[in-house]
Order: structure tokens, then C-alpha cells, then sequence
């Protein structure tokens, strides 16, 4: 069973145990809105009815922070609804990450409904006193990665931009796109802004900066190492190089940042 907890006024947090998956309620009077949708049909679906027993007014927008399963693949239990998603989302969708969970699960990728809204770059909705902004920076940790900020409440939500954990790579993430979407995030936080991760704790702007350095050192020394010719399989084991995180984590941002790179 899972139970939203209010952590500002109108803006309700659910984690989730696949994953610790954050999914996100925000409510006005007018109606509300929906951030992710979890990793599966049954989430979906168990995810809107708790919604419907946590507020007294309709829900009417569902949006994705990205395309990545635990985040999209819940989206059919809300097919009635206006859905946002980046423009990129239906290319994530197909990623090979998800179509090896979705083969795992026995999940049908084309049961996932189509966007009834893309954005660009940037979007808003209103949901009467709940102005809801969303921003894509480009690609970073997917193709698709959108913001939702809520102005005036000091509150972002992030999706997988940020997250207490090592940060994740795969084949729709760009090392250095990342460094400069943080970059933009960070612009926008204030002392008291709560970051909202797609994963995990609430977090605030020193552990944003604190991601942010990470990936920021492991592409500065990518780039050094490309420019100098070291070939990839070399360039952890350097020993003019030091790497945050975990082996595999660099080793994967690593290749990420040489695919950029070349």
C-alpha cells in the first residue's frame, strides 16, 4: 500500500519500493497534477487510486520527467488524462534499457499512450493559485529530462538530473549535456529551494552542487584524456587521474563523455 505524504502545501511525495522511485502530487483547488507514474501498469493504477483517496479535486495532467521505465512505464492507468512529456520521450521509450525490463516483465512497450502535449523547451500549466513551469536543458541523463518547477513555492522537481545515488548512464544520457543542464539548474535554486530527485531524499542546493562537481570532474578529465589520445579502456587506471564514485559509475560516464567527445 502507498501513502502520499504532504511535504509542502499541495505538493504530496510518494516513494516508491521499485527503485525508491519518487512520484509527485501536486493540488489546487482547480485540479491537480501528476509527476511520473511508476514502473509498471499495476503501480499506475495503484498510484491513482491512492490519488484519488489523498485529494477532494480532479486529477487532469500527467507529466513525465523522462522516459526511463520506472518513471513511464505506470502511464496507461492515466490514458483519459492530458499528458506532457518532452518531444524526445517517444525516442527514450524505445531505449535499450527499457525494452530489456519490458522483455523481463512481459510489459508491451506500444501499450504506453502517446503525449497529448511535447515540449520543446519549455511549457506551463495552470491550475489556478498552482502555476507549474517545465523546462528541458537538453539532453543530459536522457534525451527527455524535464524540470517542474513551481514558482513562488521554491520547490523543483528534477527526475533523475539529480540524485543522492551515483548517476546513472545508458545510451539516451550526454556527459557533457549534463554538466550544462546543471549548470541552468543551478541558476535557478535559492538558499531554501527543496529539490525534489526522481530517487530517494529530498535534497537542497549543496547536494545539487555536489553533484554537479562530480559529473563536472569526471567530463574535464574525459576531455583532457581524449585530446590526449589515451585510448578509453585506458583512461580510469591513469594514474594522472582521480574519479568520484564508484568504478562502474565512472567507467560509464567515461564512455559517455568519449562518445560525446567523438
Amino acid at each position: 500500500m502507498i501513502d502520499f505524504r504532504e511535504v509542502r502545501p499541495g505538493v504530496h511525495l510518494v516513494t516508491l519500493d521499485v527503485e525508491n522511485t519518487n512520484v509527485v502530487l501536486l493540488a489546487d483547488e482547480r485540479g491537480a497534477m501528476l509527476v511520473d507514474t511508476g514502473s509498471s501498469k499495476e503501480a499506475g493504477a495503484e498510484i491513482r487510486t491512492q490519488v484519488s483517496a489523498t485529494i477532494d479535486v480532479p486529477l487532469t495532467h500527467v507529466v513525465l520527467t523522462h522516459g526511463h521505465w520506472d518513471h513511464s512505464f505506470g502511464l496507461s492507468a492515466f490514458d483519459d488524462l492530458t499528458i506532457l512529456a518532452q518531444e524526445n520521450t517517444a525516442m527514450d521509450l524505445s531505449c535499450a534499457e527499457n525494452s530489456h525490463r519490458a522483455a523481463q516483465d512481459g510489459f508491451d512497450l506500444s501499450g504506453i499512450p502517446e503525449p497529448t502535449t511535447t515540449i520543446a523547451n519549455i511549457g506551463f500549466v495552470d491550475l489556478g493559485d498552482f502555476p507549474v513551469e517545465l523546462a528541458h536543458f537538453g539532453q543530459a541523463h536522457s534525451r527527455s529530462d524535464l524540470i517542474v518547477g513551481l514558482p513562488g513555492r521554491d520547490i523543483l522537481i528534477v527526475g533523475d538530473l539529480v540524485d543522492s545515488a551515483p548517476p546513472q548512464f545508458d545510451e539516451t544520457s550526454s556527459l557533457k549535456g549534463w554538466v550544462t543542464a546543471l549548470d541552468s539548474l543551478y541558476s535557478l535554486l535559492k538558499p531554501d529551494t527543496v529539490v525534489i530527485p526522481g530517487h530517494g531524499d529530498l535534497l537542497g542546493p549543496p547536494e545539487v552542487a555536489h553533484f554537479r562537481s562530480g559529473l563536472a570532474a569526471i567530463w574535464d578529465q574525459s576531455e583532457w584524456a581524449y585530446n590526449q589520445g589515451i585510448p578509453l579502456e585506458k583512461v580510469y587506471d591513469h594514474d594522472n587521474l582521480q574519479w568520484p564514485w564508484d568504478r562502474p559509475t565512472a567507467e560509464n560516464a567515461i564512455r559517455v563523455g568519449y562518445r560525446d567527445l567523438s
